[in-house]
């Protein structure tokens, strides 16, 4: 994947979900057109626990964006 077409997509999942902010994406191929982003983070609650956040985003090689989910 074109690093110009990951930071694209890096900020808009950024801007969707601010907790992992910062967090660089581990990238899988799915086939030669379509990749899945993996991005992991952390947030602590009020109470002080620490939440593990997961967004996978599935992008093709242009940078559109598919599908995204997140674990909570």
């Amino acid at each position: 994947m074109d690093a110009q077409v990951l930071q694209k997509v890096c900020r808009q999942i950024y801007t969707r979900f601010p907790q992992i902010r910062g967090q660089k994406p581990k990238v899988k191929p799915q086939t030669e057109e379509i990749y899945l982003l993996v991005f992991e983070g952390r947030a602590t609650t009020e109470d002080g626990k620490t939440l593990h956040h997961i967004v996978r985003a599935t992008v093709t090689k242009t940078g559109k964006i598919l599908k995204t989910t997140i674990s909570r």
